[in-house]
């Protein structure tokens, strides 16, 4: 699988866009999130909405949902050869976020006698129900009040035959969480929301390396981190954890 970071930033960032992905899986990309930068972190990543072939969404806070309407829109109202060629959004989402998604998106496309339906298929899925996209296995955690009381929100656990990722979504509650129960012997990346100042809905750091075994360090890809992120240079590389950059591709 291939991993480019679309950004890698906080709801509030000025320089990393924010923390969203595409993830090219057999020539099928899917899109992790859709926050109010992806109208530029896209395009500066070399990508657009029209080639996105699923998207999935982690939750409704805007720097992981505010572009999504305007993706939907883009792709609907997609022309070819001066006639209306509509692209419906395939969209991943947990089946407690499927109709506070549809809710969010109600207000913008509900008009001129169409429905969210028009602009959107929606795989809804449980919890460790796997969806395939080509070779890879997709499946989803509930990771509901672990990021913010009340708010829903999930992870997700990407797998090949031999390889696997797990991504934390935003998360603090990282013990209640459970997040550990994701990680396995084929695990070679966890995707690690890492605040490295104290936050109230972030993992610190600290409380990242305080949760997992020192044998999972290494494995630890921190993202959705503080602008400021030089001034910690020698704290993560102390931490022995790896770093995602914006626009810098994985590879596994």
């Amino acid at each position: 699988m291939k991993i480019c970071p679309l950004g890698v930033g906080g709801a509030f960032t000025k320089n990393n866009f924010h923390n969203n992905y595409i993830i090219e899986l057999d020539e099928k990309f899917l899109l992790i999130d859709a926050g109010t930068t992806l109208r530029n972190s896209l395009p500066a990543a070399g990508y657009n909405y029209l080639s996105m072939n699923y998207v999935f969404i982690s939750h409704l806070h805007s720097d992981h949902v505010g572009g999504l309407e305007e993706l939907v829109l883009s792709r609907f109202w997609h022309f070819e050869n001066g006639r209306h060629a509509p692209l419906k959004t395939n969209v991943l989402v947990h089946e407690k976020l499927a109709s506070p998604l549809r809710n969010y998106l109600k207000n913008g496309l509900e008009n001129q006698g169409r429905t969210v339906d028009d602009f959107c298929d929606f795989n809804i899925m449980h919890d460790d129900e796997t969806f395939t996209i080509g070779n890879y296995a997709f499946s989803l955690f509930d990771t509901t009040n672990f990021h913010a009381d009340g708010l829903i929100s999930a992870g997700f656990k990407l797998s090949s035959e031999n390889v696997n990722i797990v991504f934390s979504g935003d998360l603090k509650q990282l013990e209640a969480s459970a997040l550990l129960k994701q990680v396995d012997a084929n695990t070679v990346a966890i995707f690690q929301d890492i605040s490295f100042t104290y936050n109230g809905v972030h993992a610190t750091l600290q409380e990242a390396l305080d949760y997992y075994p020192k044998s999972l360090h290494e494995k630890i890809y921190a993202m959705h981190y503080n602008d400021n992120v030089e001034d910690f240079e020698d704290v993560i590389q102390a931490a022995n954890i790896q770093l995602v950059k914006k626009q810098e591709i994985l590879e596994f």
